[in-house]
């Protein structure tokens, strides 16, 4: 079974992989080596493949001679999706949780896990900004910190952003778009976090930059935000989505209804899938727990009849490739660091997780939506011009 799936892969995969087994015996011929070091790991890959292979790959039982990123790729071309059934008990779960309004508190231990890691370790290799989202190329050569800024200005772009605006960052992180549009575009702007390292680093921030009365901060939940009384002509949310889980995205959209004004506009940026599919197991494991990839439909359903009116829909896919590809070369810089700091395992565990993300937006199994909606139909709005420009990615 093993020999034919590595037959199917190379099918495909020009280059090639060949796996070297425990015992010495080779399966197949290609450019890159998969070297297997217990004999238990091949029975646990043949039965659940992403696990088996991610869980081993952690331990050091896997060891990859040659290119990760291209290695899961042919990989993940391959491999049929399996994880239907346990989704569906892990949201059962969840769904038994909301019903007995546990959910919230299970959601910012969840963000929190990942999150609140620590400051120094994300300043390692995400740019000066602190953003961790998606950023936008308009040249493949183009610096993180460049890319990052023209992601934010084309957000301020969508949402029409002007002086005197009240803005609000649904999920702020460490608050850059927060900071930047309270001091280049005189807004007022808020921004909430469940992760309380964000949110004491954006408070220093705002002190040290002299914001306070233009920008502020709240670590709470989002289904809170109608408590603290005020109402936002400009909602964004950046890369948070993703954490609102299956089942709660209508929620979502109720809370941001509320908080939303009469012809308002609200930029929702989050990665996504064409059509609803499975989600990576591992993934939810081991880096988001409880989080869920939303379809186009399944955002577009969830806005339905609360007066929202949809203006666009942007992919940026191949984007977030090169994002990841920037992310991986600097957290591989400060390896030593890493792994004196959480261990080995962390860090072949990060190194996987940053490695399979850039591959699955690669093959096109993942994107980047921006949807813009407005509060009521807003006919004032200016059509968005696509400019045509080089291709960011060889074939």
């Amino acid at each position: 079974m093993l020999k034919s799936m590595v037959e199917g892969i190379n099918e495909r995969f020009e280059e090639g992989i060949r796996v070297e087994l425990y015992d010495g015996q080779c399966i197949g011929e290609g450019k890159h080596t998969i070297r297997v070091l217990r004999k238990e790991v091949v029975g646990e890959v043949m039965r659940e493949p992403e696990m088996g292979f991610c869980e081993a790959y952690m331990r050091g039982d896997i060891q990859i001679d040659g290119d990760l990123e291209k290695v899961l790729i042919a990989c993940m071309e391959y491999i049929s999706d399996r994880k239907g059934k346990r989704e569906l008990l892990s949201y059962l779960i969840r769904f038994l949780l909301r019903a007995l309004g546990l959910i919230k508190g299970l959601e910012g231990r969840e963000v929190r896990k990942h999150y609140d890691l620590g400051n120094e370790f994300y300043g390692l290799w995400l740019d000066s900004s602190m953003t961790y989202s998606c950023a936008f190329f308009s040249e493949p050569s183009l610096s993180l910190e460049e890319a990052q800024r023209e992601k934010r200005r084309i957000i301020y772009e969508k949402l029409q952003i002007q002086k005197g605006d009240r803005l609000l960052d649904i999920g702020c992180g460490w608050g850059s778009i927060v900071l930047e549009s309270a001091l280049e575009y005189g807004t007022y702007s808020t921004g909430i976090t469940l992760s309380r390292n964000q949110y004491e680093y954006l408070r220093e921030k705002i002190k040290e930059l002299g914001l306070e009365g233009k920008a502020e901060v709240h670590l709470m939940h989002y289904e809170d935000l109608p408590q603290i009384g005020k109402t936002f002509n400009k909602v964004v949310s950046v890369g948070m989505f993703e954490h609102v889980g299956k089942g709660r995205h209508r929620r979502f959209f109720e809370v941001v209804s509320k908080i939303l004004e009469k012809g308002g506009l609200f930029l929702l940026h989050t990665i996504g899938k064409v059509h609803p599919s499975t989600q990576s197991r591992w993934i939810r494991k081991y880096i988001f727990p409880g989080g869920y990839i939303p379809s186009i439909e399944e955002v577009l359903r969830a806005s339905s009849s609360l007066g929202f009116s949809f203006i666009d829909l942007d992919d940026w896919r191949p984007h977030y490739y090169l994002t990841l590809r920037e992310w991986k070369r600097r957290f591989m810089e400060h390896k030593d660091w890493v792994v004196k700091r959480y261990g080995e395992g962390f860090f072949r565990m990060w190194e996987l997780y940053l490695t399979s993300s850039a591959a699955s937006f690669y093959i096109g199994s993942n994107h980047l939506f921006q949807f813009l909606f407005s509060k009521g139909v807003l006919n004032s709005y200016p059509v968005i011009r696509r400019l045509v420009g080089q291709p960011l990615l060889t074939a």
